[in-house]
C-alpha cells in the first residue's frame, strides 16, 4: 500500500479526476487530500476538498483547515461531522503552541483527528494574502514538540521535516511517540541521503532511542505535496535516499504507506 499523506488540489477544472488517474497508474491507494486556506481560492478550501473525496471515497482521505487564532474548536467537531478525518494547520496567527490555541487540539485529540502542521518558511506570493501577516517563526517544529509532549493521545504530522529547521525537527521526531513528519517541499532536493541518515540515526538498538524502541525511519511518511504529474518524481527521491540508506524493505513499506495506514485507521 502506497499512500499519500500530503496532497492538494489543484486549482484547474477536474483535479480531482486527474489525481486518480495519476494514482490508478502509480498504484497508490489512499492520497490526504488537504484543505487550505480561503485566499488560496475556493478551488483548494474545504468545500471542494469535501466534494472530491464525494467523488474518491475509496482513494482521497480528507484533511480541514482550521484557522488558527480565529476559529475555535467547535470547526474541528463540523469538521468531523463533514467526514473529514484530519486538520491541515499553516500560517496561524499566534504561535503553534500558544496556550489559546490548546482548546482546537485537545477536541482533534477527543475526535482522534490527525493534524498535519505546515512546518518552516512557507511560500511567498503577496497577491494571494492582502492585509494577512505570515510570521514564518510561529511553524517552528519545536511548537509541535509542546503540542505532542500535552497530547499525547494526538497524532501530529509536520510537514517539509521543518525545512529549513531539521535539526530541530529531528530531536523533536525521537523525543515524541505521537510526532511524525513528511519530507516534502525541497527537503529531498536539497539534503543528501547521508545528511538525512544523519539526522534520522537512532535504531532499536540504540543508547538515545526513541521512547518506544523504533527505527527512525518509521516516524517518516511519504507525501508529495506537488501537482499530481510531479507526484512519481518526489516518490523517486524517496526511494533513492532509502536506497543510499539501504533501509530494509519492512522499513521502506511503512514508509511508503504502512505508518500511515496505521495512524488513519486504515487496513494495511
Amino acid at each position: 500500500m502506497i499512500i499519500d499523506c500530503h496532497h492538494h488540489l489543484g486549482p484547474e477544472p477536474h483535479y480531482a479526476d486527474r489525481l486518480a488517474e495519476t494514482c490508478a497508474r502509480m498504484g497508490i491507494s489512499k492520497v490526504c487530500l488537504m484543505a487550505v486556506p480561503p485566499y488560496y481560492g475556493p478551488a483548494m478550501g474545504n468545500d471542494a476538498v469535501a466534494a472530491a473525496c464525494r467523488r474518491y471515497p475509496d482513494l482521497l482521505v480528507g484533511f480541514a483547515y482550521v484557522d488558527l487564532g480565529q476559529e475555535d474548536p467547535t470547526k474541528v467537531d463540523w469538521a468531523r461531522e463533514q467526514g473529514f478525518r484530519g486538520l491541515k494547520l499553516i500560517n496561524p496567527r499566534l504561535p503553534y503552541d500558544d496556550d489559546a490555541l490548546m482548546p482546537i487540539y485537545a477536541r482533534a485529540a477527543e475526535l482522534d483527528m490527525v493534524c498535519l502542521f505546515h512546518l518552516g518558511i512557507v511560500a511567498r506570493d503577496d497577491s494571494q494574502r492582502p492585509g494577512y501577516v505570515i510570521r514564518n517563526h510561529y511553524m517552528r517544529p519545536i511548537h509541535l514538540d509542546t503540542i505532542a509532549r500535552v497530547f499525547p493521545g494526538l497524532t501530529i504530522i509536520g510537514a517539509h521535516f521543518g525545512n529549513p529547521w531539521h535539526e530541530e525537527a529531528s530531536m523533536a521526531c525521537r523525543w515524541n511517540p505521537n510526532l511524525y513528519f513528511d519530507l516534502t517541499g525541497s527537503t529531498l532536493k536539497m539534503r543528501s541521503p547521508e545528511e538525512l541518515g544523519r539526522l534520522l540515526w537512532w535504531r532499536p538498538e540504540s543508547r538515545y532511542r526513541d521512547p518506544l524502541g523504533r527505527h527512525a525511519w518509521q516516524k517518516i511518511l511519504f507525501g508529495s505535496d506537488v501537482p499530481h504529474h510531479e507526484i512519481e518524481d518526489v516518490l523517486t527521491d524517496y526511494r533513492h535516499c532509502m536506497d543510499a540508506l539501504e533501509l530494509s524493505p519492512e522499513i521502506r513499506r511503512q514508509v511508503e504507506g504502512g505508518t500511515a495506514a496505521r495512524l488513519l485507521g486504515l487496513q494495511s
